[in-house]
């Protein structure tokens, strides 16, 4: 087949969905995507949590879904902007967490709102054909909602009902509340006030966001629900996509926040012709679990976890390269993966070796493959040391990514990737690792020795540093020749029963 030169410039897309031109031309359309698209009331319809790893293809997701056709209309809700900074910076909400009054409920409230808004903004043409519309909802009929409950709650912020201004409306009206009921001084207690004024605040806070707030808004909901059943057929996509931007990852409350998100919006699952979609990565919830801010169990019927097996990333590179070939170089022909790289590295074909370093994820793949191509400049075919050269630089890329994405939930990360360098076989068992020592000593040289919150937070049981290898994947079980389990939203750590098994270190992090 012909030869192409490939350019220092040239790439199979961007890393970033929202800027890949590659994305909606080369889209594999997998089992998960085919789920989200549903709007049939079956098991489908309720997977509303996107569950993934950083470059598994969750916001690539969301945008193909905002163009596919069965979807009538779809809109974005920026957490950021929306709920999260005012809370962050108000004073009176900080007045309340130093007391340590729990406010998960007034976050799900504002969620609620907020939900409310972007619903009713996509189902009436106007906002104000929605309020005009409220007058004349329940007349002569029985109603299954309490209408006039639903019109106080629109009445109460109708000025700021629809725009940016209505958090802070919602928060100073109840801050309002809340002074005239316990009196200025107890909400303006430094720190925090005795267990006996904590638990009053308490109280009054969650008997006025209770019947203030949280059943005002179920009215409306079930209003909306009733009112709009005509519209059953319209599909609307409501989708979540930053809550694992850096913005969130350093505050005390981001746990809580999400958690109120996850709570709120399936309040609105009885509106059949919306669903709102929460895209989420795998470590923030499992922060989550691991806080105990809620049961797993009850959520796994609304998660769909993000996977990828070897055939589904191959079609992915082929349309991609496929795609380069056509366009930058107006092939005629078809050209897959396989075509380009088909030569052995290491004894490996190029293809395989590829894979085998990637943790199968569509942002791995387009990663390795642009550097290979970068590499490559001017080269009329590409050889084992652009591959290999290559692979260096991927590795550093990695490392990088999987640092910044576990670092919230294992501060040390960096020491354990790291440590991993002084076990000398791809392939071990847990007995056999004669390195034990050195790796704590290591860990040990590597903490901060007079922070003792570091120090004793550091995974210096071999057992425990195992695990968290396993939960990051740069470990899997081996279970044949030709079959490695890595961890998995299903399966996230080891079990005791599995620490007698022989691991394999991941291909990429066996240096």
């Amino acid at each position: 087949m012909s030869h192409y030169i490939f350019r220092k410039t040239d790439t199979i897309g961007n890393l970033d969905a929202e800027t890949d031109t590659f994305l909606t031309e080369c889209f594999l359309e997998s089992d998960v995507y085919k789920s989200l698209v549903k709007f049939d009331d079956d098991n489908d319809f309720v997977k509303r949590i996107i569950i993934g790893r950083t470059g598994s293809g969750k916001t690539a997701l969301l945008k193909q879904l905002s163009l596919d056709g069965k979807i009538k209309k779809h809109d974005v809700i920026e957490a950021e902007s929306t709920v999260f900074e005012h809370i962050k910076n108000n004073v009176f909400i900080s007045q309340l967490m130093e007391n340590g009054v729990d406010l998960r409920v007034f976050y799900k409230s504002l969620w609620q709102h907020v939900l409310l808004v972007k619903v009713i903004d996509l189902l009436y043409s106007t906002n104000d054909s929605f309020l005009d519309s409220l007058a004349e909802f329940g007349a002569g009929r029985s109603k299954k909602y309490n209408l006039e409950s639903a019109r106080e709650y629109v009445d109460t912020f109708r000025h700021s009902f629809f725009n940016d201004n209505i958090v802070a409306e919602i928060t100073d009206k109840m801050q309002h509340e809340l002074s005239s009921t316990l009196g200025l001084p107890v909400l303006k207690v430094g720190g925090k006030g005795s267990n006996e004024s904590t638990e009053k605040i308490q109280r009054v806070t969650s008997r006025y966001v209770s019947s203030e707030l949280l059943r005002k808004q179920k009215e409306l909901i079930k209003l909306i629900k009733e009112e709009s059943v005509n519209e059953k057929q319209m599909r609307i996509i409501i989708s979540i996509d930053d809550l694992d931007k850096s913005w969130l990852s350093s505050s005390q409350i981001r746990y809580d926040f999400i958690n109120a998100l996850m709570d709120a919006f399936k309040e609105l699952f009885d509106i059949k012709s919306v669903k709102i979609l929460i895209s989420i990565r795998t470590d923030i919830i499992m922060g989550i679990y691991r806080d105990n801010l809620r049961q797993e169990e009850k959520d796994k019927s609304l998660i769909i976890p993000i996977d990828w097996n070897v055939a589904e990333i191959r079609k992915i590179l082929d349309s991609r390269i496929n795609h380069l070939i056509k366009h930058q170089y107006a092939g005629k022909e078809v050209v897959s993966f396989s075509d380009i790289f088909n030569f052995e590295v290491n004894g490996q074909n190029v293809d395989d070796f590829i894979l085998s370093r990637t943790m199968l994820r569509p942002r791995d793949a387009i990663d390795f493959i642009n550097l290979c191509l970068s590499e490559a400049n001017g080269e009329t075919s590409l050889s084992e040391d652009l591959v290999l050269a290559a692979e260096e630089k991927f590795y550093h890329s990695r490392k990088q990514a999987m640092i910044k994405e576990w670092v919230s939930f294992y501060s040390h990360i960096k020491d354990y990737l790291d440590c991993i360098s002084f076990i000398r076989t791809p392939c071990f068992k847990i007995k056999d690792v004669s390195a034990k020592d050195k790796i704590q000593e290591y860990l040990i040289n590597r903490s901060v020795i007079d922070d003792s919150e570091k120090h004793n937070d550091i995974a210096l049981e071999f057992e425990k540093l195992m695990n968290v290898w396993f939960c990051i994947g740069v470990i899997g079980i081996k279970k044949s020749a030709t079959l490695t389990i890595y961890s998995s939203f299903e399966k996230p750590f080891l079990d005791i029963t599995d620490l007698n098994k022989e691991f394999s270190i991941h291909p990429l992090f066996f240096r």
